[in-house]
């Protein structure tokens, strides 16, 4: 079940950057009072956002930009902390000094940008142009979850050629049905929400270069609209078709599902042996 982890750490995925778009209005997924940015709701004890960065960190990716922006300060707070909530510690009050014992952290660069509380997607892109380089890197949302294979959706994206390539997956239910054309280009987003057959959806996952900022501006709605659309029209989209496992975790239903997954040891992102 679990990938052998050296057959993705290449060199050139150890550069390679993942942007995750977490900002967004409180979240309606979690029961506490005071809401949290919904990349931290719980999932078996850890955040959502920590889930989506370890199975990235399988294909070799350690390097992270974080887009955040309702109560960013938690996100920051986590992983400056992180040391800690992993490891066991033992304080000495008199001396006010903290011991750690059995540190288990992660080789990760960790990137927390305050992009704006009502930033658009589109926008919150715009601001990691300084940070990305000049290589390609990768996209996904700080609020699902898949076991796409990432291996191939760089391989498909370094095959096309294009500027964008988009993992698509079959709709939940509640999803933007994309138009892609036999070649496997994207023609539009502008369909309107449905479960037709043979209908494909954006499956939060994406990669790119630094080509994408002459079609990304700040004043955009979104990016899945504004500048995807934009990419279509000048042939520069492309979909990588992923039939496996995905879920966007945007309801109480969806965080019980992927908590259930998780508990009973099935959940098909955890691809790592503990």
């Amino acid at each position: 079940r679990y990938l052998p982890l050296l057959q993705h750490r290449s060199e050139e995925n150890k550069m390679m950057k993942l942007v995750i778009l977490a900002g967004g209005l409180p979240s309606s997924i979690n029961e506490e009072s005071q809401g949290v940015p919904k990349p931290m709701v719980d999932i078996g004890g850890k955040p959502l956002l920590w889930h989506i960065m370890k199975y990235f960190a399988q294909y070799g990716i350690h390097d992270f930009i974080i887009c955040a922006g309702y109560k960013s300060d938690l996100i920051k707070q986590y992983f400056m902390n992180y040391y800690i909530y992993r490891s066991d510690i033992t304080v000495n009050l008199a001396e006010n000094k903290v011991t750690i014992h059995n540190n288990k952290t992660e080789p990760w660069d960790v990137t927390v940008l305050d992009t704006g509380l009502t930033a658009t997607t589109a926008a919150r892109v715009w601001q990691v142009k300084e940070y990305v380089g000049t290589k390609p890197f990768l996209i996904t949302y700080g609020d699902c979850l898949s076991d796409i294979s990432v291996r191939h959706l760089l391989q498909a994206h370094s095959e096309s050629g294009h500027i964008l390539t988009v993992a698509v997956a079959r709709p939940t239910g509640r999803n933007t049905v994309l138009q892609i054309g036999k070649s496997g280009e994207i023609e539009n987003n502008a369909l309107q929400p449905g479960t037709s057959a043979g209908a494909w959806v954006n499956a939060c996952t994406m990669v790119t270069d630094n080509r994408i900022f002459h079609y990304v501006h700040q004043e955009q709605e979104t990016f899945e609209k504004d500048v995807l659309n934009e990419l279509a029209e000048n042939h520069e989209a492309t979909a990588y078709f992923h039939s496996g496992f995905w879920c966007p975790v945007e309801t109480v239903r969806d965080r019980n599902f992927v908590t259930q997954l998780w508990d009973s040891g099935a959940a098909p992102w955890k691809i790592w042996k503990d």
